[in-house]
């Protein structure tokens, strides 16, 4: 058995650089004639919004938040590319840090309904200002948006309005992924309902309804403009064959607390939930279900589990075990006798080949990328990586922030 020594706390590295290869392989694949609307909401999918959408400002057309609030913090750190609010905004205050950008026509706000229409209205007229809005249709996903009954009114109602001003026509996906049938009613209802209203909706109005899945699908929704979270960070949901040239922008690093070994027939970790069917060495990994590593991901018996990926002279894969604890998890490192404690792993690897990129993990989790991203505590380090060029040459920089 090895004693604990110092440990260094684990960080959560994001790479600037794969962000822009990403918006570039994105755009090479929706074309020149349709624009790219790129979805940082939750904090950038727990990345850091401003961070990382100081980079992809450089690529997309329009920034896409949930919140007022998300959207003057973007706002605030000097991001100046539009920035499309998704939640139904009633009311606005005036010292809120987006009443600048409503009044200068960088934030546009989401229509859900007559009501909002009404609330939204209000606002302008005492402001005194155009407030740029999106209508949101929903074609039945049923989360939010207005009924197929009510388009035409509304949509009359803003183009009648003085100072309220259409910027763009939205639905959202039920299942992009696993349900082609509804996919493919929801466009064509998003389609015919366009056409029916085209003489209330300006040439230049964005229209988009592909996210990630559907932009690498079913090319006809990409329409005017793509609005895709996931596929900027490098992922796409299970079941759906990346674009190629994708490059994944996390890693999770962190490194071995202690390390010791047990008998076969002895079991590990809560409720003896795996059991060494073998001599073993048992690494422990000082993360947990509080930094935002999942629950329920651990090898019990004969149900294969999440891996992680161990790094050094034996670089290879290893086995998550047992229960998953608030401060640690425990890994099999029996196939690799030279670990010991200070040995680096990767919770998240960014190599997609292994059994620890964030694609595998997510599906034995049972959830989409960017629900483990998001998870990950504020409290892990972020540590943001990107290529410099000096003399023609690649220079890796790295800044870290916590």
């Amino acid at each position: 058995m090895q004693t604990e020594r110092t440990l260094q706390q684990c960080q959560l590295h994001v790479d600037l650089h794969a962000i822009e290869s990403n918006c570039t392989v994105i755009r090479n694949h929706i074309g020149t004639q349709c624009g790219f609307c790129a979805v940082v909401k939750a904090d950038g999918y727990g990345l850091g919004a401003a961070r990382v959408a100081s980079r992809l400002s450089r690529h997309a057309d329009l920034l896409a938040v949930y919140s007022p609030d998300e959207a003057g913090e973007l706002l605030a750190r000097g991001i100046t590319t539009r920035i499309l609010v998704l939640a139904p905004v009633y009311s606005i205050d005036r010292f809120h840090s987006v009443y600048r950008g409503l009044s200068s026509g960088s934030v546009h706000l989401t229509v859900h309904s007559i009501e909002h229409i009404e609330a939204l209205g209000n606002c302008a007229k005492r402001f005194g200002f155009k407030i740029p809005v999106h209508l949101k249709i929903d074609t039945g996903l049923h989360r939010g948006g207005c009924e197929e009954e009510h388009v035409g009114l509304i949509l009359k109602a803003i183009h009648n309005h003085a100072k309220l001003e259409l910027k763009g026509v939205l639905t959202h996906f039920a299942s992009a992924v696993h349900d082609a049938e509804k996919t493919r009613m929801q466009h064509e209802l998003f389609a015919r309902l366009l056409t029916e209203n085209q003489h209330l909706i300006p040439e230049d109005c964005l229209l988009h309804e592909a996210n990630t899945a559907a932009m690498v699908n079913w090319n006809e929704t990409h329409l005017n403009m793509v609005r895709v979270g996931l596929a900027w960070t490098g992922s796409v949901p299970n079941g759906v064959k990346p674009l190629d040239g994708l490059k994944s922008v996390v890693k999770w690093c962190s490194s071995l607390a202690h390390v010791r070994a047990v008998k076969r027939g002895e079991s590990v970790g809560y409720s003896g939930r795996w059991t060494a069917r073998r001599d073993s060495l048992i690494g422990i990994v000082p993360v947990g279900y509080a930094a935002g590593y999942p629950m329920g991901v651990g090898q019990e018996g004969d149900t294969e589990g999440a891996y992680v990926k161990v790094a050094g002279m034996q670089e290879g894969d290893a086995p998550v075990i047992g229960a998953v604890c608030m401060d640690q998890i425990a890994i099999d490192i029996t196939e690799f006798p030279n670990a010991s404690v200070g040995t680096a792993v990767e919770l998240i690897s960014s190599d997609v080949s292994s059994r620890a990129s964030i694609a595998s993990l997510a599906k034995v989790a049972g959830v989409v990328p960017h629900a483990i991203m998001s998870r990950i505590s504020p409290s892990v380090k972020r540590v943001y990586k990107q290529s410099l060029f000096v003399d023609s040459k690649p220079l890796q920089q790295t800044t870290s922030i916590i």
